[in-house]
């Protein structure tokens, strides 16, 4: 049996309203309308922190709540921030060095957005799969946003943080089932052009505001609607079987318009750490599973969907029995 060990996030950083941003004095009309209505209250800044060292110290406390060494990690998948602190370094070289992972293969992923951490999930859970003597995975992400304004029109607001898990042969919180879809026509829906320009002037492009806010919202109801029946009817199962559903945090709008499609609730959770938070990248879904459990609202025996999408376009659902 191949579960989710333990889950470390960390936060850190000066905890700032929503209202108190910079970027919220040059916004009018939509705009406005939109960050006033996105359902986040607040983000946490951190100014010190690159994405590499919410990583690295959301990855030693996961160790030290497992009891473990570095030397007992197998693998090691680093999610790479959107923005890293240097080109053509290996941040995960590095921290395996860190954490003293001599044991540890290494690599890092990046482009699929939120999405990426589905996709190491995946990984991981197969690496365990096809290797007996593997015992431990580990996988970190730091977010911190790419470019100086943490507003996305018309998506979310960025605030900064860290989380690592542990991916091993356990009985609880296992992993049943992983399911993802890649539609590459929506490769540069989004970008960020730096080449040319000092990062004060860095700025992520959207392409095409319909196409995100019309076209790829259906083909997201429709992506999930698949790769959820697929899951299910593999696992024998019917969607009253599902205990609890949660989705990254990306707006409260986005909650109301999944719960309307499948006629389903998102566990409360989600919303409450989208509130205090903001939106974590890669980081979101594992911070809702963590804190459903630390709080009580996932009970053993109980299965959760975790769906993940992101604008690239990339959709996942996995499904884990508490």
């Amino acid at each position: 049996m191949i579960g989710i060990k333990a889950i470390a996030p960390h936060i850190a950083g000066a905890k700032t309203a929503l209202a108190a941003l910079p970027e919220k004095a040059q916004l009018q009309g939509s705009q406005l309308d939109y960050f006033n209505s996105v359902g986040i209250d607040s983000v946490y800044i951190e100014p010190q922190y690159k994405g590499y060292d919410f990583a690295r110290v959301a990855s030693a406390k996961v160790l030290e709540e497992t009891g473990l060494e570095g030397s007992d990690i197998d693998l090691i998948i680093f999610i790479k921030s959107r923005l890293p602190e240097a080109f053509i370094v290996s941040e995960a070289a590095r921290l395996q060095n860190d954490l003293g992972a001599e044991n540890a293969l290494a690599y890092t992923t990046s482009d699929l957005g939120c999405t990426d951490m589905s996709m190491a999930i995946k990984q991981a859970h197969d690496f365990l799969q096809a290797n007996d003597w593997a015992e431990h995975v580990l996988i970190c992400y730091g977010c911190k946003p790419g470019a100086p304004h943490r507003y996305r029109h018309p998506v979310t607001v960025n605030g900064d943080g860290g989380l690592a898990l542990i991916i091993g042969r356990t009985e609880d919180n296992q992993i049943l089932d992983v399911e993802l879809k890649i539609d590459g026509s929506y490769w540069n829906l989004f970008k960020m052009v730096y080449q040319d320009k000092v990062y004060e002037n860095y700025k992520e492009e959207l392409s095409d505001e319909r196409r995100y806010g019309f076209e790829l919202a259906l083909e997201s109801r429709n992506r999930f609607l698949e790769l959820n029946e697929n899951i299910l009817e593999r696992n024998e199962l019917n969607k009253t079987d599902i205990d609890h559903f949660i989705l990254q945090n990306i707006s409260a709008r986005a909650y109301q318009f999944y719960e309307a499609a499948y006629e389903i609730q998102i566990a409360p959770v989600c919303s409450t750490n989208l509130a205090r938070y903001g939106h974590l990248g890669p980081a979101d879904v594992m911070l809702n599973y963590a804190k459903g459990l630390s709080h009580g609202f996932f009970q053993k025996g109980q299965k959760v969907m975790v769906m993940n999408n992101s604008p690239v376009a990339a959709w996942s659902s996995i499904l884990i029995e508490v």
